[in-house]
């Protein structure tokens, strides 16, 4: 061991000009020497949905008014197919890869499109968002009826028939009491349905966009002059030393 060290400090010694030279000529050559390259470019569109609510049932919250379900919908295949129906199978592959959705909260999305193109991003996009929307649009519209269904019918045509009940084929004020009784209990439950039904509708609000579609550019610019002067000298050591070391490391193989 000793020996291979004594070695080691020898060939040091008599490498020491090239410790200097090399490292020094690489520095010097990376300084100067400018490689003629485009930076790469590449445009990222953001923006930020807050997601609406009008949960008729579970199955519906869980489909448009979940933030981490909204997620599947937007990369979905028929989601992708109806909003770009001009585009072939392949493009949208490209689409989807190139979109990324963060939850912002259990409610709110931020939603990131890449392409090296800008057009490409601020456009797919925006027809991203207004898709989503307009089927938000169509979900709470849907739900909405079904709560103005229940309401009219209730408060109109139900009412309207225990009216009847009460009074069909009562000729005596005893008869008469007795169907109010018996229907009672239905009004009031009809009136609850009725009073819930309205409280629901009217909780109702749809999806909005927080923050509008905006692009953003990135560039991978080339080395400055001083970082590839320290690149160069770090390569020129390391040759060096490799060239110091490495015929040791046989010699010590084969001792």
């Amino acid at each position: 061991m000793e020996n291979i060290l004594n070695l080691l400090l020898n060939r040091i010694k008599k490498s020491i000009p090239l410790l200097i030279i090399i490292p020094l000529l690489l520095a010097g050559l990376g300084y100067f020497f400018e490689m003629k390259s485009e930076p790469v470019v590449s445009y990222a569109a953001k923006a930020e949905i807050e997601l609406g609510f009008y949960n008729g049932d579970e199955k519906t919250f869980e489909k448009m008014n979940n933030a981490e379900a909204v997620k599947g919908i937007i990369t979905s295949n028929s989601f992708l197919e109806s909003t770009f129906p001009d585009y072939e199978p392949e493009e949208l592959e490209a689409i989807r890869s190139g979109i990324v959705i963060n939850t912002v909260s259990g409610t709110s999305l931020e939603l990131i499109y890449r392409s090296d193109n800008e057009e490409e991003v601020e456009e797919g996009l925006e027809r991203l968002v207004d898709a989503f929307l307009v089927r938000d649009k169509e979900e709470l519209e849907k739900n909405s009826l079904h709560y103005e269904n229940i309401i009219e019918g209730k408060t109109l045509e139900e009412t309207y028939k225990i009216y009847k009940n009460i009074t069909k084929g009562n000729t005596s004020e005893e008869s008469v009491g007795k169907a109010v009784n018996s229907e009672l209990s239905l009004l009031v439950e009809l009136l609850e349905i009725t009073i819930d039904s309205e409280e629901k509708k009217s909780s109702f609000y749809p999806a909005e966009l927080t923050e509008p579609v905006r692009v953003s550019e990135s560039r991978s610019e080339d080395l400055s002059s001083k970082k590839r002067a320290v690149l160069g000298g770090l390569i020129g050591v390391t040759i060096v030393f490799g060239y110091i070391v490495v015929p040791l490391l046989f010699r010590e193989e084969d001792m």
